[in-house]
C-alpha cells in the first residue's frame, strides 16, 4: 500500500509556524506511538516529574495509549495524564496511514498541580523543595483556548495532507505514464509485434513492480501466450486460456482489468499453485480486440490499473498500425513529442507553460492550424481561453463560453468528445464556428469525473477531415494533458501558499518570520565564509501622532507606501521585511558599514521626498524615517547582539533629531534620557 501522508518536512514547518504564532509546541508521533519529531523545546515539568522509574513508566504508558487512541479519532482531543496535566493530541490521517501531534503538557489550574503533588509527589520522589519550586513555576493555561488552537491546526493539517496526497497521486501518474511513453518512444520502423510485446512486459515489470507479465493473442478458441517475461515465465508461458472464461469476458466486455486472487480459480484456469494473482487487461482499440496482457503475482492499485489500461489501449493502437510504415513513422514522432512535453520540468510547475505546450503539441500531432485550450472559471460558470494557436490572442482573451452552451460548453458539460466532419450538415445550431475547412474536433480534458477543460482543434493543414483514428489518439493525449494541467495548478497553489506564509499582508513586504530565517542564513554564511553583512532597522518618525491625527486607515496606507518606496530604493540583493508595527528591517548581504550607510541614506531620502502629502491634520511637512545600522561581525556575531545594537543605533537617531541614519558604535553608547 502506498502512503500519501503529509511529508515530515511540511509537518515540521507547520509546527514551527504554530509555535511561533501561539507559543504551543508539539512533538510528532506515528499512529503506532513511535516518536518521529521531538518538540522544539523540551518539557521541563514532564522531564522533572518523570525522572523517577514510576513517573517514567506511567508517562510512557499514557503517551503510547493516548497517541494510539488519538490516531483513530476524527478530531483533536485533550487528555489528562498521570501527573494531572493536560495534553493536546491532533490526528493527521490519510487513506492508509497517520500521524499524531502531541502538545507539551500544561496545567489547567494550580489545584491540579497541588492534587498531583499531594497524591503522588512522594511516589515520584519529589521533595518538599521540589514541590514548592514547581508551584511557583507553573502558569496555568486555558483548556478552551488550547482546544481552539488545536482545532485550527487540525483543519490546516487536513488541508495540507489532502493537497500533498493529491499532488503525490498526480505526480506518480505523470511519472509512470511519462516513463511508459519513453519506453514506447524507442519504437522504430522495423519493430515487430514480438518486440512491442517485450516492451509492454518490461513496462509492467519495471514500472509497476510486476513479478511476471505475459501478452496473449487469440488462436481459435484459446488465448495463447505470445511472449512472457519475469520470474514465472516458464510456468505461465505454457498455459492457454479459453476465450469463454468468465474472467476474460469480464476484461474484454468491460474494457478494464479482470482480477482473480483466488487460488482455486487460478488452478481451474490451469495455472500452478505458485501463481497467486492475475490481472488481465484488454489490448483493444476502436472496438477491435487484439489480445490480452496478463500481470501475475503483482498487487496493483486502482490507479495502477487505470494507467495500465491506458497503456494497453495505446499498445493496441500501435499493434493495429504497425504494418503501415507511414502511420508508424508518424506515431513515433508524436510519441517523442508527447514524451518530451510531459517530461519538461517547467511544464509541471508553470500553468501558462503547460497550457501553451498542450496547444502546441496537440496541433502538431493533428497537423492542425488552429487550436485552443479552454478552462473553467467557476465564479461565472464560463469557459475562458487558456492558450491558442493560429488565433489572434487579443481577440481570444475576450472569448467567453457559458458552460452547457455552444460546442465547447456542451462538450465540457457532457464530458463527451465531438468530431465534426462537415459543419454545415453535422451541426444544427444557428451560429456555426468559422473555419477554413469544415471539420473540427472538441475533446474534454478530465481526471476521473472531474472536468478540467476543453481542447479544440480545427483546419488540418492537409485539408483532410478529422478521423476516428485521430480521435483515438487524442483521447490518450487528453488523459496526459489533464494530469499535466492538474499538477501545474497544484504547484501554483502550493507556491501561492508558500508566498503568503512569508509575506506581511498589509505592506506586501516579507514578514518577521522570513526575516528571522534570512538573518540566520546570513549569520551562518558570514561565519563559514568570513563574509561581512549589514543589518538596519528603520521606522516612521512620529507615527503615533500621525495615526492619532489622520486615523488608522491613513496609517496603514502610509506603511504600505513606505514599504513600496523602500523596495524601489534598495538593491536587488537586499531584503526588506516588516519588523513589527511601524518598524522595517533591511538585511544587506556582503555589505560593509560604509556601503550600507549609503544604501540606507538613499532609502531615507527617497521616503522623505517621495511620500505623497495626503494628510490634513498631521502637523509635519513631511513623513520621515529614522534608521539604525550595524554590521557583522564587528557589531555582533549572533542575532540577538546584532539586533540589540541596531536598536541602540535607532534609539540614538530618535534622540538626536530623527530623520537620519545612525551607525552603531560600541564606544559611543546612546545618551540616557533624564
Amino acid at each position: 500500500m502506498r502512503s500519501y501522508l503529509i511529508e515530515s518536512g511540511a509537518i515540521a514547518e507547520l509546527r514551527a509556524c504554530i509555535a511561533g504564532v501561539t507559543s504551543y509546541d508539539f512533538a510528532v508521533y506515528d499512529a503506532r506511538g513511535r516518536l518521529l519529531l521531538p518538540s522544539l523545546s523540551g518539557d521541563p515539568i514532564v522531564e522533572s516529574f518523570a525522572s523517577s522509574d514510576k513517573g517514567k513508566e506511567e508517562q510512557e504508558n499514557f503517551f503510547l495509549h493516548a497517541v494510539q487512541t488519538a490516531a483513530h479519532r476524527k478530531g483533536p482531543s485533550l487528555l489528562k495524564g498521570p501527573m494531572n496535566q493536560h495534553h493536546a493530541f491532533i490526528p493527521v490521517t490519510t487513506e492508509d496511514d497517520g500521524m499524531v501531534l502531541a502538545g507539551n503538557a500544561f496545567y489547567a489550574s494550580i489545584k491540579d498541580l497541588e492534587d498531583f503533588l499531594s497524591s503522588k509527589g512522594g511516589c515520584y520522589r519529589l521533595s518538599i523543595k521540589d514541590m514548592a519550586h514547581w508551584r511557583r513555576k507553573i502558569t496555568p493555561a486555558d483548556p478552551a483556548q488550547v482546544s481552539a488552537v488545536c482545532e485550527h491546526a487540525h483543519r490546516l493539517l487536513g488541508l495540507i495532507a489532502g493537497n500533498m496526497r493529491e499532488k503525490t497521486v498526480y505526480r506518480e501518474r505523470s511519472l509512470k505514464t511519462s516513463a511508459a511513453l519513453e519506453l514506447f518512444s524507442g519504437i522504430d520502423k522495423g519493430m515487430s509485434k514480438e518486440q512491442l510485446y517485450s516492451v509492454l512486459c518490461d513496462a509492467m515489470i519495471f514500472l509497476f513492480n510486476g513479478d511476471t507479465a505475459s501478452v496473449m493473442v487469440r488462436v481459435d478458441d484459446h488465448y495463447l501466450p505470445a511472449l512472457t517475461a519475469g520470474n514465472r515465465k516458464t510456468e505461465v508461458g505454457q498455459v492457454p486460456l479459453r476465450h469463454d472464461a468468465s474472467m476474460i469476458s469480464s476484461a474484454i466486455d468491460g474494457s478494464m482489468a479482470g482480477i482473480c486472487n483466488e487460488s482455486a480459480a487460478l488452478v481451474r484456469l490451469g495455472y500452478p499453485e505458485q501463481v497467486t494473482s492475475l490481472y488481465l487487461f484488454p489490448l483493444a482499440t476502436s472496438g477491435e480486440q487484439l489480445g490480452l496482457l496478463g500481470v501475475f503475482n503483482s498487487p496493483l492499485s486502482e490507479d495502477d490499473c487505470g494507467i495500465i489500461t491506458k497503456i494497453c489501449g495505446f499498445a493496441a493502437f500501435l499493434l493495429r498500425t504497425i504494418h503501415s510504415q507511414k502511420v508508424l513513422d508518424s506515431h513515433i514522432s508524436t510519441l517523442t513529442s508527447l514524451n518530451h512535453a510531459l517530461n519538461t520540468q517547467q511544464a509541471f510547475q508553470d500553468p501558462d507553460t503547460v497550457y501553451d505546450s498542450i496547444v502546441e503539441v496537440s496541433s502538431r500531432l493533428m497537423d492542425a492550424e488552429k487550436a485552443s485550450l479552454m478552462l473553467p472559471e467557476a465564479e461565472n460558470q464560463e469557459l475562458l481561453i487558456g492558450a491558442v494557436r493560429g488565433i489572434n490572442k487579443q481577440i481570444a482573451r475576450s472569448i467567453r463560453v457559458r458552460i452547457g452552451e455552444g460546442v465547447a460548453g456542451k462538450v465540457y458539460r457532457d464530458g463527451e468528445p465531438l468530431v465534426v466532419r462537415d459543419i454545415e450538415t453535422s451541426l444544427s445550431c444557428a451560429k456555426k464556428p468559422s473555419y477554413k475547412t469544415r471539420s473540427f474536433v472538441s475533446i474534454p480534458l478530465k481526471i476521473g469525473d472531474e472536468a478540467i477543460g476543453v481542447l479544440n482543434l480545427a483546419d488540418k493543414i492537409s485539408g483532410e477531415v478529422f478521423s476516428e483514428e485521430d480521435m483515438t489518439f487524442l483521447r490518450y493525449f487528453a488523459s496526459y494533458a489533464s494530469i499535466a494541467i492538474k499538477s501545474s495548478q497544484f504547484y501554483r497553489q502550493t507556491e501561492e501558499l508558500k508566498t503568503l506564509s512569508i509575506t506581511d499582508p498589509l505592506t506586501r513586504s516579507y514578514n518577521r518570520r522570513y526575516f528571522n530565517d534570512r538573518l540566520a542564513e546570513e549569520l551562518e554564511r558570514g561565519s563559514r565564509y568570513d563574509y561581512v553583512f549589514s543589518l538596519a532597522i528603520f521606522d516612521l518618525d512620529d507615527f503615533k501622532l500621525f495615526n492619532d491625527s489622520e486615523g488608522h486607515l491613513a496609517g496603514d496606507e502610509a506603511l504600505r507606501t513606505v514599504a513600496d518606496i523602500a523596495k524601489e530604493s534598495l538593491r536587488s540583493i537586499d531584503i526588506v521585511s516588516r519588523f513589527g508595527g511601524e518598524e522595517f528591517s533591511v538585511i544587506m548581504p556582503q555589505t560593509d558599514r560604509k556601503e550600507a550607510y549609503q544604501v540606507m541614506e538613499r532609502l531615507r531620502k527617497n521616503i522623505r521626498d517621495l511620500m505623497p502629502a495626503k494628510w490634513k491634520l498631521f502637523p509635519r511637512e513631511r513623513i520621515t524615517v529614522s534608521a539604525g545600522l550595524a554590521s557583522f561581525p564587528a557589531d555582533g556575531r549572533d542575532a540577538n547582539t546584532l539586533i540589540r545594537n541596531v536598536d541602540r543605533a535607532l534609539y540614538r537617531a530618535k534622540l538626536t533629531g530623527k530623520d537620519k541614519t545612525v551607525v552603531w558604535e560600541a564606544f559611543n553608547p546612546p545618551p540616557v534620557l533624564p
